[in-house]
């Protein structure tokens, strides 16, 4: 019943969303995908999209308008859902000129919450769910070249817990291996690009709000850096 509920809550949130836009020049670029492009804790009620996100600030330094789609908790099958079927989504993404797209970190977390950590995982789940995350990305890419012939630019997935160390920094560079070679694939008739989060925050904890799994403000700034990057490429 609970599961029911939330499922409920979710769709009734997609029904009802608006769109959270700065204003730049005609070039659009929207931004797609769960509590990181949000921005989320960095206000303090989380209630809009904060507008130190990194989609932002590349609007800013680049020139675009920006539409801010993030979803606080999404999953790729969620995103999946809503880029397919919600009207909102599907009608800004065609007026689109650049899509930056992160997602992925919920599936992963959902999975260290049930075993509640690392250590209780159990590799065959584990398995599944990383196939399943590569397949919603695949196909929400696919849908996405259908919508729009603007740029795509995809952020892997950086480690949340790095205190955790190599027993989940291994998994995760797994993930992003096949992440990458999905991107290079794709990126042979599509307009997309992986843009390394991992990488870039490897090392770095103090790109994590203290107790959190999110960026700080520096790290949304890091973010923003990499994906001003590929879109002067």
């Amino acid at each position: 019943m609970k599961k029911i509920l939330l499922v409920f809550c979710f769709v009734f949130f997609l029904q009802n969303i608006q769109p959270y836009f700065t204003q730049a020049d005609s070039r659009q670029l929207t931004a797609i995908g769960d509590s990181i492009p949000y921005g989320y804790n960095l206000s303090k009620d989380n209630h809009d999209p904060s507008e130190k996100a990194f989609p932002y600030t590349i609007g800013e330094q680049a020139g675009l308008e920006v539409t801010n789609l993030g979803i606080p908790g999404l999953t790729s099958e969620e995103l999946l859902k809503a880029v397919k079927h919600n009207d909102i989504f599907r009608d800004t993404i065609r007026e689109s000129d650049y899509i930056v797209l992160y997602i992925g970190g919920n599936d992963l977390l959902n999975l260290l919450k049930k075993h509640k950590g690392v250590k209780g995982i159990d590799m065959d789940e584990a398995a599944i769910v990383v196939r399943n995350l590569l397949f919603n990305v695949y196909s929400i890419i696919m849908e996405l070249d259908q919508l729009t012939d603007g740029k795509i630019l995809v952020y892997n997935i950086y480690n949340p817990y790095p205190e955790e160390g190599k027993s989940l920094d291994r998994p995760l560079q797994y993930i992003n291996t096949q992440y990458s070679s999905l991107i290079k694939l794709l990126s042979h008739f599509t307009e997309v690009r992986l843009v390394n989060a991992y990488k870039a925050f490897k090392g770095h904890p103090e790109y994590i709000l203290k107790d959190d799994v999110h960026p700080t403000a520096e790290g949304q700034i890091v973010l923003a850096n990499l994906g001003l990057k590929k879109l002067k490429k």
